[in-house]
């Protein structure tokens, strides 16, 4: 006779996933090396439970123009097991044919559901919609989402002109006949890599059916934890989606832990979100790096250099100022303007490399000096004070050298001034700017080209300079005068721009 307590009923089927995730790395080749011994890690962690690993990347891991970094970051995907990638617009600040040699080879797979590409273009075939991911004897279907802004976020669209971008409410629907797609085919469990943006992507989760995890990106957020109705949110169907991003320049990675059960529906979530600066740097890509960019060179010794502040395209940055002043410097300009997003990271005491300066400011748009108008720069200023009230606080106020400015945290410019090269202070008007009163101003080709919303800056039909160094190259400089000179390299900002209430 069988004992009725032994007789106990079989235990429904779960699924139990790990998924090593990153984002918006920017590109940052030195702390590639230490989210490396992180993936290493993850690796190497044995669950005690039977767990299926995953590891994937929501796009921006490359970086700029210049392809010898972005050859270190495609190959960093494929190093650290990457699976599966969305399409960044940092993917796009080279040429189309440029990333496609970048990534032809690798063995992960590009993904794009919401961009149309012309046949005669290579990526048509190497970027795909979705694929699905099977291993343990799972079945996972993988979407990918590129920027929406897309256009707006490359410094040359023109290399773009044979892509066509959704935009998302037909995004939307298309990713809703994807997934139906795919759980006819048996999947279900479906995850989203995504370069939208965190606000699209809560729109995405809960306007559409069967999506179980969004891993996002574009918009830098830096979500930790799980929390109901903040990044655990509810499908038309009624069931949990959860949503998770790293923050950005490769200052974080996640793993994001989940329980399926056997309809593939959570059950159970764990996200967590761990600094890269815990972590050692890997010596094989330490050695792969400097194989591409050579070994680096001692620039300086900074002495003593502030924090940057908790949002930098917020608020006045020691760091930009350094670089503005060294722009200035560099061209002979009368004033030097830089967007807040520029920098991806910071000086700190002791001595500095030019990799180190190469990661701080990572775009290699060219330099140049062109006449601006009082009433240019007037409206450039009070575009970028806006941000302090915008979505996201983007684009980002403008750091600056030789000008001075005040705004209010509603976003109004309330004073601007010029200073001369002996500290002389004359005051723009902001209410009646002139057009006839111009400046010779120092500023990159993205912004020269009016990019970020930039409009009023377009000049590249006015620009009597060009230069061939780009802001590293400047700051590099200006690091060699200093050290030469014994002048003491202390990184802090000094009010030139200043918010109040």
């Amino acid at each position: 006779m069988i004992n009725s307590v032994s007789a106990n009923p079989i235990a429904p089927k779960t699924t139990k996933t790990s998924i090593f995730y990153v984002n918006d790395l920017h590109g940052q080749t030195m702390k590639m090396e230490k989210v490396y011994n992180m993936s290493r890690a993850f690796d190497q962690f044995v669950p005690s439970e039977k767990t299926t690993k995953l590891k994937l990347s929501s796009g921006d891991i490359m970086l700029g123009e210049s392809s010898k970094p972005n050859v270190i970051a495609s190959k960093f995907l494929e190093l650290i097991g990457i699976t599966a990638t969305a399409v960044g617009n940092h993917e796009c600040d080279g040429d189309s044919k440029q990333l496609y040699e970048l990534t032809k080879d690798k063995n992960y797979k590009m993904l794009g559901l919401n961009v149309k590409i012309d046949e005669n273009n290579p990526l048509s075939k190497r970027i795909e919609k979705s694929y699905i991911q099977e291993k343990d004897g799972e079945r996972y279907g993988i979407i990918g989402l590129l920027p929406p802004d897309l256009f707006t976020r490359v410094a040359k669209p023109d290399n773009y002109k044979d892509f066509q971008i959704d935009d998302f409410d037909k995004t939307i629907k298309d990713v809703q006949a994807e997934v139906d797609r795919l759980q006819e085919q048996g999947v279900n469990k479906v995850i989203v890599i995504s370069h939208a943006g965190n606000a699209n992507e809560k729109r995405l989760a809960q306007e559409t059916s069967g999506i179980d995890v969004i891993l996002g990106g574009h918009s830098h957020e830096l979500i930790k934890d799980v929390k109901e109705g903040e990044n655990l949110l509810y499908g038309k169907d009624g069931n949990p989606v959860v949503i998770t991003q790293a923050g950005k320049d490769a200052d974080n990675i996640g793993v994001l832990n989940l329980e399926f059960d056997e309809n593939g529906v959570i059950t159970k979530v764990q996200n967590n979100v761990t600094p890269t600066k815990t972590f050692r740097r890997n010596l094989v890509m330490k050695y792969f790096s400097e194989k591409i960019l050579g070994k680096p060179e001692v620039v300086g010794n900074v002495k003593a250099a502030e924090a940057e502040p908790v949002n930098r395209l917020a608020e006045e940055n020691p760091h930009a100022d350094f670089v503005a002043d060294a722009m200035k410097e560099a061209t002979g300009a009368e004033m030097a303007i830089l967007g807040s997003a520029n920098l991806r990271n910071t000086f700190e005491a002791g001595a500095i490399t030019s990799r180190d300066v190469s990661s701080i400011v990572p775009f290699k748009n060219g330099m140049v000096v062109a006449p601006l108008s009082e009433k240019t720069l007037v409206e450039a200023l009070k575009f970028g004070a806006h941000s302090l009230v915008s979505a996201g606080t983007k684009p980002g106020i403008l750091q600056v050298s030789g000008l001075n400015y005040k705004m209010n945290k509603a976003g109004e410019l309330l004073s601007a001034e010029y200073v001369d090269k002996n500290g002389n202070k004359q005051a723009l008007d902001i209410q009646n700017p002139s057009e006839n009163k111009t400046f010779k101003v120092a500023l990159d080709t993205y912004y020269a080209n009016g990019r970020d919303g930039f409009s009023m800056l377009s000049c590249m039909d006015k620009v009597e300079q060009t230069f061939e160094d780009d802001k590293d190259k400047m700051v590099m400089a200006k690091l060699k005068r200093m050290t030469e000179a014994g002048e003491p390299i202390e990184v802090k900002a000094d009010n030139r721009i200043q918010i109040v209430d």
